[in-house]
């Protein structure tokens, strides 16, 4: 399988989503539609996960994704 997308470059557009929702220039309706955008990313995302296969150390790595965010909350970090 060639893999011909970038991780990267999704983060990247989520990011410019994200920063659009934060603009104080733009008033809440524009801002609520990039905020609804996010929404659709999420459960676009939700479902494709929902009809992937389940792997054998699936759960570590969920597992360790939450320990990490839970560091970092009682941290104080942003992320």
């Amino acid at each position: 399988m060639i893999i011909d997308w970038s991780l990267d470059t999704i983060k990247q557009e989520v990011d410019k989503i994200k920063f659009a929702e934060g603009d104080t220039r733009m008033d809440g309706f524009v801002t609520w539609t990039c905020k609804k955008d996010l929404y659709k990313v999420l459960w676009h995302v939700e479902q494709a996960l929902k009809d992937c296969s389940t792997y054998v150390d699936e759960d570590k790595f969920i597992e360790e994704h939450n320990t990490d965010e839970m560091w970092s909350i009682l941290k104080g970090e942003k992320k």
